[in-house]
Order: C-alpha cells, then sequence, then structure tokens
C-alpha cells in the first residue's frame, strides 16, 4: 500500500493539471460560443448565394421551370 502512495503526483502537479483542465474547459467553451454565433450568419449567407445563383440561372433561361 505505501507504493501506491509513492507513485502519486505531487500536489504541484496536481495544480498544474487542475488550472490547465479549468482553462481547456474555458477555451471550449469560447470556441462553442463561437461557432454558435458563427452558424446564423452562415446560414444567411448561404441563402443569399444561394438565391444571387438562382437568379443568375433564371435570367440565362436556364431555368426548368
Amino acid at each position: 500500500m505505501n507504493d501506491f502512495f509513492d507513485n502519486l503526483p505531487s500536489a504541484k502537479q496536481m495544480l498544474k493539471l487542475i488550472v490547465f483542465l479549468i482553462l481547456l474547459l474555458i477555451v471550449a467553451g469560447l470556441v462553442a460560443a463561437l461557432v454558435k454565433l458563427l452558424v446564423p450568419i452562415l446560414v444567411l449567407v448561404v441563402l443569399v448565394l444561394g438565391g444571387v445563383y438562382f437568379f443568375s440561372r433564371k435570367q440565362n433561361g436556364h431555368a426548368t421551370s
């Protein structure tokens, strides 16, 4: 049982790990918030570009309807 306690990491190493994991969670949250913010903008851009594409096809007489 004494070998088990000898192989445990030190308190300083554990503190570094905890700080690193907290920073990782903060970065992941920021990335998720940024993606959540950019998805509606991306959908709007796709809709506008699709509208321009189909409008230009209709102007050139390539539309099926």
